[in-house]
């Protein structure tokens, strides 16, 4: 985490001069204060003595101790601030790169807690833990030899109360309060999954009768978070307490032996007024990191589910300086083999020694029961995976080496389940070609037969749609995706169950658009229905990882 901010390192020391100098202002200010009001009754000699100069420097610190904790805030926040910018970028780059095979292993709402809450956590730790630390230290030797100069005994032993306060009870807490932490962040980012999958599948709960159902399982995982949180709030009020009662021994131990000292003729009373008034003035700092046991590790919890998330390897790297494609001349591929686990030999491969040749220009078929490996499948194609065994080559290249920007050219994919972006029809439509001009546009939902949610939409192409498109039916949206199809300019089109939410003459009229504006593309549909693959020209089963032509 502290790697992070090393280009702001400049700023984080201002900071840290600043809230040194404010806090010593503080402490001084108050010691000042004590000794002009002591020479002020007393009219004594030595140390308060000369009460004037004693009360201007009090008030020229107290002024200056508001700009210096301003300044301490501000760079704090602008450094914080900075980072988390910075954190947030390398999390969606990271995102881009996982999806969409990885980021289907981790829950929606897990990866919202991550990018949201968790994130925001961070802001503790660079804008409240580094420099609060560092000026803790800073202040604590300093006053330490304020307090030598006028007794070591009182010097030595308000060091060891600030080793004692600032440094052995935050140790003693971290590991209990860590542990209660990260368990209320699993508690809340499993919430918030169950919550976005409720939402996301409420027709079909209420459509069954499970609503009353999922309601108890969210009242579980909300006392389940409800639970986590209130250990976390025991934990912090114990280790308040904790550090309030050493303080208040830390005071008494003090007071004690400066009375012991005083008593014995080794410093005068005045000094000794003085110097306790520094050292109980001197704990605002060292509370504050004291404390930072309860109100760090939160934090920490936070970072280990972010930090997971950035370590989280890819199932396929881009490649950015590989081979770049001309014209696309087909798929072929010689016992491509993928499963699951790390090595083929652990577990039943998905697909197993398949062999095909696409051919540009062609329409491609694949049937097979759910689950017999047909969208992973096409996620080798799309390179959305990287296959365990045999070849895959695109226009004759090795598919890993070829550019990872030029294979995204290349291919594209309409998925069986579409997602409507918060934007407005025809910007969805052209979501792969912004560039696209209104006629392009309207011509593709033309003929993706979309001329009647036009009609029924308040502003037509330019009606804006929310929510993922709530107003729109499952095939709608997919008669939209199909739009986004006919738009684009890949030569490559693979189609995942493109017409499962449609009835049969439009389904017809699907397929019968898509083959009338072919025009050199070549297709892979990917369906379970007769109607659909009878159009292909060739057609292929998969079955039980088998690959077997069927006709």
């Amino acid at each position: 985490m502290a790697k992070l901010m090393l280009p702001l390192i400049s700023v984080e020391f201002k900071a840290i001069a600043c809230g040194t100098l404010g806090h010593l202002c503080s402490i001084w200010a108050l010691m000042c204060a004590a000794g002009a009001i002591i020479g002020f009754f007393t009219q004594g000699t030595g140390l308060t003595g000369s009460w004037r100069p004693l009360a201007v420097a009090a008030v020229v610190m107290a002024l200056l101790r508001g700009p210096l904790a301003y300044g301490e805030q501000l760079l704090n926040h602008q450094m914080a601030f900075s980072t988390l910018r910075d954190i947030r970028t390398a999390v969606f780059d990271k995102m881009r790169a996982l999806a969409p095979a990885k980021l289907q292993e981790r829950g929606r709402g897990n990866l919202v807690t991550v990018i949201t809450n968790d994130i925001e956590l961070l802001e503790i730790f660079y804008a409240h833990t580094l420099s609060p630390i560092c000026i803790a230290i800073v202040t604590a030797l300093v006053n330490t030899i304020v307090l030598v100069c006028l007794n070591p005994q009182m010097g030595l032993a308000a060091f060891l109360c600030y080793l004692v306060i600032g440094l052995v009870l935050p140790f003693l807490s971290a590991k209990s309060t860590f542990r209660v932490a990260l368990a209320e962040r699993n508690a809340q980012g499993a919430l918030h999954s169950q919550l976005l999958e409720s939402l996301d599948g409420r027709r079909e709960l209420v459509g069954l009768g499970a609503a009353a159902h999922t309601r108890d399982l969210l009242a579980d995982s909300t006392q389940d978070m409800l639970d986590a949180r209130s250990d976390t709030e025991f934990n912090s009020g114990w280790n308040n307490v904790f550090t309030q009662t050493a303080t208040l021994i830390a005071f008494a131990v003090v007071a004690a032996l400066g009375w012991f000292v005083a008593l014995s003729g080794s410093v005068s009373f005045p000094a000794l007024i003085v110097a306790f008034v520094g050292f109980i003035s001197s704990f605002a700092p060292l509370v504050s990191v004291a404390r930072l046991g309860t109100g760090l590790q939160p934090t920490l919890a936070a970072a280990r589910r972010v930090f997971s998330l950035m370590d989280e390897q890819p199932a396929v790297q881009e490649n950015a300086e590989g081979l770049e494609l001309g014209a696309f001349t087909g798929i072929s591929a010689q016992g491509l083999t993928f499963s699951h686990a790390s090595s083929p030999n652990e577990a039943q491969p998905v697909i197993s020694g398949i062999s095909f040749d696409i051919r540009p220009g062609s329409v491609v078929g694949i049937q097979g029961e759910n689950g017999a490996g047909k969208s992973t499948l096409i996620d080798l194609l799309m390179r959305f995976r990287e296959r365990t065994g045999g070849n895959l080559t695109i226009s004759g290249q090795p598919i890993e080496a070829v550019r990872t920007a030029d294979l995204r050219r290349m291919e594209t994919l309409v998925s069986q389940d579409t997602f409507i972006f918060t934007d407005t029809l025809a910007g969805n439509i052209a979501i792969a070609q912004p560039d696209a001009s209104r006629d392009d546009i309207a011509q593709a939902a033309q003929q993706a037969h979309l001329t009647d949610v036009i009609a029924q939409l308040p502003g037509g192409l330019d009606h804006t749609l929310t929510a993922n498109g709530s107003e729109l039916s499952e095939g709608q949206k997919q008669r939209l995706a199909v739009a986004r199809a006919f738009l684009s300019q890949a030569p490559f089109i693979a189609l995942d169950e493109p017409t499962s939410n449609m009835d049969a003459l439009l389904e017809g009229q699907i397929i019968e658009a898509l083959l009338e504006s072919q025009a050199g593309k070549t297709y892979l549909i990917v369906s379970h229905r007769p109607a659909v693959l009878s159009q292909v020209q060739q057609l292929y089963t998969l079955e039980d990882g088998q690959l077997t032509p069927a006709n």
